[in-house]
Formats: structure tokens, sequence, C-alpha cells
């Protein structure tokens, strides 16, 4: 990890395209709130990681508890719904 000081009004620069400049600093040790200001492409996602781990954490969650697809929809998006095939006639016969 790169560790580095700056000051109010300082900047740092990641690559030839985005700036992080620190804008305030308020209280001192633990307790001190630094406002920071970014300059970046709008192609480049940026969230505070908190989050970021609470979108991770939400979507592992709901891949876990994912209710299955209702048939109907299933057969829309092209995947064969479970159940009996159309095709078999009554007690899984083949008709004909």
């Amino acid at each position: 990890m790169l560790v580095l000081t700056r000051r109010v009004e300082e900047s740092i620069l990641i690559g030839d395209d985005i700036e992080i400049k620190i804008l305030q600093v308020r209280g001192a040790g633990a307790q001190a709130v630094v406002r920071l200001g970014i300059v970046a492409p709008k192609s480049v996602t940026i969230l505070r990681k908190e989050i970021y781990d609470e979108v991770v954490d939400a979507n592992r969650q709901a891949a876990q508890a994912a209710a299955p697809l209702p048939p109907d929809l299933l057969r829309a998006l092209g995947g064969a719904a479970p159940g009996p095939d159309p095709e078999e006639g009554p007690g899984g016969e083949q008709p004909g």
C-alpha cells in the first residue's frame, strides 16, 4: 500500500486522468473527517467501500435465496420449464 501525506488543496494523480484532491479536513486523530474531490472520466465507477461491500453482500444473499423462475417466464427466456413434457401424454406416455 502506498501511503501519502497531503494538505488541503493538494492532490494525487492516478494514471493520466484521475485526480483526488483534499478539499477539507475537520477534527483530528481518529475522529478526523476528510473531504475529497475526485475528477475522473464518467466511465470510471467511484463508490465508497462500505456501499460497495453492501451491494456485494446483498447480491450474494439474493443469489443464494433466488426463487425458481415461473415456468412461463423460463420458457420465454428459452429454458425448459420443469414439469411434464408437453409431448408426453398422461402418465408420461408418448402419444400415438
